[in-house]
């Protein structure tokens, strides 16, 4: 394949339906296109006003989760007895997340002097992933008697033997998977719905592994007579961190994340934080999952991505008004500061990868690249080019120094050297003074990301000084000399694993709509199933237009359309359309378009709104 013009063209498809399924959901009630959408994305029958209702009291009891049990019994010990306890988390939206779960669950509901707690959240540049020994070193500098981590600490064996011997206690609160030679031997519990012996659902997020740790903490203090209000508030903080953390949405699959959002939606709608009065304050439409994936969750991944993270906790914890506007005005500046940051390292990456033919697999390497934004940059590199990304720069490039950063009183955070989010190994700086390269990865369908680095690691020992990950993201650490060789090996097992498979993006679409159902009803019924997410993807509907008129809008690659449909007009926005085919259009000119349907309200006035993802290329799929 030839560099950069001959990249790989998109594919289309339409979704394959089961009838069986789409008759079972219309006798249910469903609407005819809900019904059609979720006949091409569940394998199974729900009962449908079941999932709407999303009821709490339905959901399995959290003691299948292995050591629960002994969780529940030393926190409740720590509580009574006024311990010092350290909540150890990730620099994540899921760990910031966890983080507000824990401190709200201590000093709201249990009565918990915050003097007694930190939080220690770890520093993605320096520190990366899991309970390093710069987290442990400022752990011990005041010893607490207990430390409870969430969202890591599941492969970080060595760190919590250090802090057992030193006294204090570790609970393990995490999601993340178990390394072969099981959960960590010197945590006093290591409660992961991962473990071979857990009969709990695996999808769960750290925030929710959290939450159900501490309800059945509440349940142990009411059974000693005292008086503790319901958890269920605590609900927000775990959609969010589930809706951001990309774990399944699927309602037959992930029945539980389905109701914790659910549950966590009508909370953060109702307003009844200053943090979900401030992020509510701009729209006019109800927060759904898309406002927060695409809305919330950058924002206050953004300053964890980039430097100390935490505002995210600041923000989410804010008691007042005044202090989450702040907190969002930090967190904004910070995700505009991301998104130029991601704008030059992705215009960087792709401009090396257009130097030469293309792979199997893209790896890069850019010296003045920025590890806090390479996560997405592959993700977007995958996107792109429809194979493999591996994004590698030097270790810690973009760390701020501490004084910088400012950051909330009651929130400690410490320096390191860093991982990508969601690898499952810890990456500590190894011995020798090599200089390191750090790496985000991420796959696509066929390709399994953390055993294809347990091959490389099998394969050539002493390659990688640090990995870790899970099917679809991974994060690395080698030696600056030791590129090249990662380079080859990693492009080799893609191109095996991936051998007789199309590389290239793939756009999915739920068939076409009649005119009468492109309408504000349809696109109520569709919020139904809201939330939408991985392995529930929200539709997309492909359908013929005539362009009537168009405009730039924003940075001049976004487009504002006028479309006619049957005689009607409708209103379209193409976001990045320079990108995805709509860089020459002319007046009357017959659109076949790849979109989701939308409502935009703008002073109460509500109206329908297409968005459009991409424009078909003729022939490609039928025009119906």
């Amino acid at each position: 394949m030839t560099a950069g013009a001959d990249w790989p063209v998109a594919g289309f498809r339409r979704r394959q339906l089961r009838p069986e399924l789409q008759a079972a959901l219309q006798a249910q009630g469903v609407a005819p296109v809900l019904a059609r959408v979720l006949a091409a994305r569940l394998r199974q029958v729900p009962d449908w006003a079941a999932v709407c209702a999303a009821r709490l009291d339905a959901l399995p009891n959290p003691d299948a989760i292995p050591d629960m049990t002994l969780a529940v019994a030393r926190i409740l010990r720590a509580v009574q007895r006024r311990e010092q306890v350290v909540f150890a988390v990730d620099h994540d939206m899921d760990g910031q997340a966890s983080a507000a779960v824990l401190w709200t669950a201590f000093t709201a509901h249990f009565g918990v002097d915050p003097d007694l707690l930190r939080v220690v959240s770890s520093h993605r540049l320096r520190e990366g992933y899991g309970l390093t020994e710069a987290v442990v070193e400022r752990i011990l500098e005041a010893p607490p008697g207990l430390v409870i981590s969430a969202d890591k600490g599941s492969t970080d064996e060595p760190r919590i033997a250090r802090l057992a011997a030193a006294g204090v206690d570790v609970i393990v609160t995490d999601h993340h998977g178990i390394p072969p030679e099981g959960p960590p031997a010197s945590a006093l519990a290591c409660v992961n719905p991962g473990r071979s012996d857990s009969a709990y659902d695996p999808t769960i997020c750290g925030a929710a592994v959290a939450f159900f740790c501490m309800a059945r903490v509440r349940q142990a203090l009411l059974a000693t007579g005292a008086a503790v209000p319901s958890l269920a508030p605590l609900l927000d903080y775990v959609a969010v961190a589930t809706i951001a953390d990309c774990v399944s949405l699927c309602p037959d699959r992930a029945p539980i994340n389905q109701t914790l959002v659910r549950q966590g939606l009508r909370r953060i709608n109702a307003g009844l934080r200053p943090c979900w009065q401030v992020f509510a304050a701009r729209r006019e439409d109800p927060v759904d999952a898309e406002a927060i994936a695409f809305g919330l969750a950058p924002a206050v991944a953004a300053a964890g991505r980039l430097d100390w993270a935490e505002p995210g906790f600041a923000f989410l914890t804010a008691a007042d008004r005044p202090a989450a506007e702040t907190a969002w005005a930090q967190l904004q500046s910070e995700n505009e500061a991301r998104k130029q940051l991601e704008a030059r390292v992705r215009a960087a990456a792709l401009e090396q990868l257009a130097a030469e033919p293309l792979p199997a697999a893209a790896c890069v390497f850019l010296e003045d690249g920025h590890s806090g934004v390479h996560g997405i940059t592959a993700s977007r590199l995958v996107e792109r080019l429809g194979r493999p990304a591996a994004v590698f720069a030097p270790r810690g490039q973009g760390a701020r120094p501490r004084d910088e950063a400012g950051g909330a009183p009651e929130v400690d955070a410490l320096a390191g050297a860093g991982a990508e989010r969601d690898c499952g190994d810890s990456a500590t700086q190894p011995a020798g003074g090599a200089e390191l390269l750090s790496a985000s990865l991420r796959g696509v369908s066929g390709l399994h990301l953390r055993e294809t680095l347990a091959g490389i690691a099998a394969a050539q020992p002493g390659l990688l000084r640090a990995w870790g990950g899970h099917a679809a993201a991974a994060g690395l650490s080698l030696a600056r000399a030791d590129y090249p060789r990662f380079k080859a090996a990693f492009i080799a097992a893609c191109g095996r694993q991936l051998a007789g498979q199309p590389l290239r993006p793939e756009h999915c679409s739920d068939g076409s709509l009649a005119p009468e159902e492109i309408s504000l009803d349809t696109v109520d019924a569709l919020a139904t199933a809201d939330p939408w997410g991985r392995e529930f993807e929200a539709p997309l509907f492909d359908g013929v237009f005539t362009l009537r008129s168009q405009r730039a809008v924003g940075d001049g690659s976004h487009r504002q359309l006028e479309l006619d449909c049957g005689g009607r007009t409708l209103r379209a926005i193409w976001f990045r359309a320079t990108e995805s085919g709509g860089g020459e259009l002319a007046p009357g000119e017959a659109l076949h378009l790849l979109y989701a349907l939308g409502a935009n309200t703008w002073r109460g006035q509500r109206r329908l709104q297409l968005r459009v993802v991409a424009r078909i290329p003729e022939g490609v799929l039928p025009a119906d």
